[in-house]
């Protein structure tokens, strides 16, 4: 049997010399192509990653506040409900409104619950015998002097006032709350005797009160202090 030799075309076989490293070169950087968009992707999934991950933990201290809050909540609501007659949506109304203010005047809420007590028994539109009105009983000179706006007939705006006033007070008696509630009651431009003479019966209604709020808990009696005397700040200073 005869073997045929198979002849290759001289130009063909320069054009496939040529093609190979073309070839090559295409593969290694559809390679390089692939791996430097595969590391791109990498580099956004665990950007992607590393954005949920700080959404979560963000999620998870909001959750652990509004633990917190409700907590705070249900103590003080359950406290309204033992000493006062009032509808229960509107002891949740006054709650979440006397948490409010607290917070954002940095006050001690159970402080705020202690003077709500005294003043009004909790009732919202409560008018006194001098003209004071709402929770914390404020007159109108010193709704003036405290707020810029508001109504003076509205509960929140002389429950707003009666704080603003209460952090002029602690300031003004360098965070000594049993002096601060003494001017609360009789005025603060006294001597510190005089103040006394006046506003001590007040202050022992507040601190019955007090007392009677931190009695059965530990954590308010731990955090904000068992006694009136630098309980006013919500952060103990």
């Amino acid at each position: 049997m005869e073997n045929k030799r198979i002849e290759i075309d001289p130009f063909r076989m320069r054009i496939i010399t040529m093609m190979v490293p073309i070839c090559l070169m295409l593969l290694i950087s559809l390679f390089f192509s692939i791996l430097i968009n595969n590391e791109k992707r990498l580099l956004t999934l665990a950007a992607r990653l590393e954005q949920v991950e700080t959404t979560l933990t963000e999620i998870a201290a909001d959750l652990e506040l509004v633990r917190e809050v409700f907590d705070e909540a249900q103590k003080i609501k359950s406290h309204i409900e033992q000493r006062s007659k009032i509808h229960p949506e509107q002891a949740t109304e006054v709650t979440y409104a006397l948490l409010y203010c607290a917070a954002a005047k940095q006050l001690n809420p159970y402080l705020l619950l202690a003077i709500a007590e005294t003043e009004s028994s909790f009732y919202r539109h409560a008018v006194g015998g001098v003209g004071e009105r709402g929770l914390v009983q404020v007159r109108y000179g010193t709704f003036k002097m405290m707020m810029k706006t508001g109504d003076f007939n509205h509960w929140r705006d002389t429950l707003e006032a009666g704080a603003n006033y209460m952090v002029y007070l602690l300031n003004r008696f360098k965070g000594n709350t049993i002096l601060a509630l003494a001017g609360y009651n009789a005025g603060p431009n006294r001597t510190r005797e005089r103040l006394m003479a006046i506003g001590s019966p007040y202050v022992k209604k507040v601190e019955r009160n007090y007392a009677r709020i931190v009695r059965n808990n530990e954590s308010v009696a731990s955090f904000y202090g068992r006694d009136l005397i630098s309980s006013g700040w919500s952060s103990n200073v």
